[in-house]
């Protein structure tokens, strides 16, 4: 029975796709709604795998923060939900030839995790397409080829 478990958990979670969600999207979903919203009900109801770096977790509470004035409450909410739905990553490598220095960290993610998706709005990575592994969708286009649009 054991076997039989294990190879099903198995079987499910490679099914999964490996994401990172830019903080924009992230925070859009958190506030927002739209597709990033439904992204997040796919995390929440554990149909992907989201894959988090400290420098992306930080970022996103920060701007919960400063530019969202959220209350000690909901940070610790979001703060300890990033920490036990997400898969953690601290990559090593620091990619320095993008044009936006401020996203090398996802780049740098992407390599880490070799997650499947990066799912952003920001349109300079966007028209990148592709980095390694790593496809860099909108949410629109991720929801669409999981046929959820």
């Amino acid at each position: 029975m054991y076997k039989i478990l294990t190879k099903i958990r198995r079987m499910n979670s490679s099914s999964k796709h490996s994401v990172i969600l830019d903080t924009n999207t992230l925070l859009s979903g958190i506030l927002f709604g739209g597709n990033p919203k439904k992204i997040l009900d796919l995390w929440v109801s554990d149909q992907i795998i989201v894959c988090l770096s400290p420098t992306l977790k930080a970022e996103v509470i920060n701007k919960l923060i400063y530019k969202f004035s959220f209350s000690q409450t909901q940070i610790a909410f979001w703060g300890d939900f990033l920490d036990l739905r997400s898969k953690k990553y601290f990559p090593t490598q620091k990619n320095t030839s993008f044009i936006d220095p401020g996203d090398n960290f996802l780049l740098d993610l992407s390599e880490a995790s070799q997650a499947e998706f990066l799912i952003t709005g920001d349109k300079v990575l966007l028209k990148l397409g592709q980095r390694h592994q790593t496809q860099i969708i909108s949410s629109r286009d991720f929801l669409e080829k999981k046929r959820l649009v």
